[in-house]
């Protein structure tokens, strides 16, 4: 496979993956605001922008932080990479640059989920019917993965694919936790349930936290789910077990050393760890260090990989 090929396949997952995440994140925080009368609203909707770390990159265009705005900036403003019409127009271009190693599903479910978001009228329907619209952008991108996993033979181009999808799911539930994890330490972190919930909901993981410990949620219990599940796909763990299992996979041989140790290290340390442990350190910290080691993967893939190498103006939301 073209080493271009690689970059295009792995950025295509990525963009797919954030426009997903983004619409899951925005859609629970949209319910919580109606639960809660939206008297939290500016707080909630600040806590999307850090979570994304696109907070600088929202204030250098709007003045107040409005649901709004946010709304305006993170789904439909095409002038960065992390709005979810953005996200998939780069998925969809990169898919058109590939088109050889795509099913012929793949590409349809990938160009229809594309002209379905640029049709007329969808910022009206973003500002009517909010949760529609991010049902919609949801179910796309999983209708996309699923044309893709069912169609898509085990070789180098699946395996580029799923790279990215899985790099950057592992890099926004740190993301994600990050913003979230100084409630685990404060004095009502165990009253705030319904906080943990839009948490769990925002990964749809609150059925299988459920399945696992039962009703009583707790931020412990949260943070060990979420970064520590080897079963549950969305976990931090999982991705990173997921990314090391495609990255054997591919033709070649073996993954440069210096990429192997950096991916085993940080899958390592996840696998020894408890969640005591994880809260004993410093949530924040250890989530950071994390995510930082995540970043530092995706680049060794793009320096072993590519030609052109990291690109920092491609790569995930605004530099920290």
């Amino acid at each position: 496979m073209l080493s271009r090929h690689a970059e295009d396949l792995f950025w295509a997952g990525r963009y797919l993956e954030r426009a997903e995440d983004t619409a899951r994140l925005l859609d629970v925080t949209y319910h919580g605001l109606l639960e809660g009368g939206g008297s939290d609203a500016p707080m909630a909707l600040q806590e999307v922008l850090d979570a994304l770390h696109l907070s600088s990159a929202f204030r250098s265009r709007h003045r107040k932080v409005t649901a709004a705005a946010v709304e305006q900036f993170l789904v439909l403003d095409e002038s960065h990479s992390s709005s979810i019409v953005a996200a998939i127009s780069r998925a969809r271009e990169n898919g058109r640059n590939v088109r050889e190693h795509l099913s012929t599903e793949l590409w349809e479910a990938l160009n229809t989920t594309y002209l379905d978001l640029r049709a007329e009228g969808r910022a009206e329907e973003l500002a009517a019917h909010p949760h529609e619209f991010y049902r919609r952008v949801r179910s796309r991108c999983q209708l996309v993965a699923g044309a893709a996993s069912e169609t898509m033979a085990r070789r180098d181009a699946w395996r580029f694919l799923l790279l990215g999808r899985l790099v950057e799911r592992a890099e926004m539930t740190c993301r994600l936790l990050r913003v979230r994890a100084p409630r685990a330490n404060g004095d009502d972190a165990h009253d705030d349930i319904h906080y943990w919930l839009v948490m769990l909901n925002a990964v749809s993981a609150l059925e299988s936290y459920a399945r696992r410990f039962g009703a009583e949620i707790t931020p412990a219990r949260v943070l060990e789910f979420l970064v520590l599940a080897p079963d549950f796909p969305r976990s931090v763990l999982f991705c990173l077990r997921g990314i090391e299992t495609q990255l054997g996979g591919l033709e070649g041989g073996v993954a440069a050393p210096a990429l192997r140790r950096a991916l085993s290290r940080i899958r390592a340390e996840l696998e020894y760890q408890d969640v005591a442990e994880l809260l004993d350190r410093g949530a924040v910290a250890a989530l950071e260090r994390t995510r930082r080691g995540i970043a530092e993967i995706s680049e060794r893939i793009e320096s072993c990989y590519f030609a052109n190498g990291p690109i920092p103006e491609r790569h995930v939301y605004e530099a920290v």
